[in-house]
């Protein structure tokens, strides 16, 4: 088993092992590890493994290099001597390979994971300023009946097509409801676009609309 030992420089992570002093500047964001070698009994190598960071990486990974090829073209015949120090060396790069898995995961744990963005959701400022638009737009009235309201603070909003049909929060799909018309609504499509609905339906099927 043989390992390169190259120069640790602070500010890296603590497996970096890159001379970052002889690397061109554009290069010092780049950090790799040690290399762990696997060889068969020849001294031929077969496996390398280390673990790299790209400067625009949030995590390292782990590089695995070299050919599987030499366990299946090449046949070596070992005595208990020599396949009880390959065994060792296999057990000990599989050990190397899952400490480097190992700090792969710590990484990526410590990773901020982004933010969901639902475009569903609103801020309160967002509504206010949706409500103000639409008594603009529609007048300080209720879409329904017709009430006029004295003030907007505590008027709602309300989903012309339910958003269990189109779930869409933009102004297209809003209008000012009072509560109690709200409420009667509920999750239900209004009859003047179920009609547009319907005779879309039948436009776009005419056969199955007839049947």
């Amino acid at each position: 088993m043989n390992t390169r030992e190259l120069k640790l420089v602070n500010g890296c992570p603590k497996w970096c092992t890159e001379d970052h002093t002889a690397q061109a500047g554009e290069d010092r964001g780049y950090h790799t590890g040690t290399v762990r070698e696997l060889r068969l009994p020849d001294g031929r190598l077969a496996l390398e493994a280390s673990l790299v960071l790209e400067s625009d990486a949030p995590a390292p990974q782990l590089v695995v290099s070299g050919s599987l090829g030499s366990f299946i073209d090449d046949v070596q015949v070992l005595g208990s001597d020599a396949a009880h120090a390959f065994a060792a060396d296999v057990q000990r790069f599989a050990s190397h390979v899952t400490r480097m898995t190992e700090t792969v995961r710590a990484a990526e744990a410590q990773v901020p994971k982004p933010k969901k963005h639902n475009p569903g959701q609103r801020t309160r400022s967002a509504w206010r300023e949706t409500r103000l638009y639409l008594a603009e737009r529609d007048g300080r009235r209720c879409f329904y009946c017709r009430t006029e309201f004295d003030r907007l603070k505590g008027v709602s909003i309300d989903h012309y097509v339910p958003k269990s049909v189109w779930r869409c929060n933009l102004p297209a799909n809003l209008v000012l409801a009072c509560r109690s018309c709200n409420v009667r609504k509920g999750d239900r499509l209004t009859w003047s676009m179920a009609a547009v609905l319907l005779a879309w339906a039948r436009k776009e099927n005419p056969q199955k609309a007839a049947a």
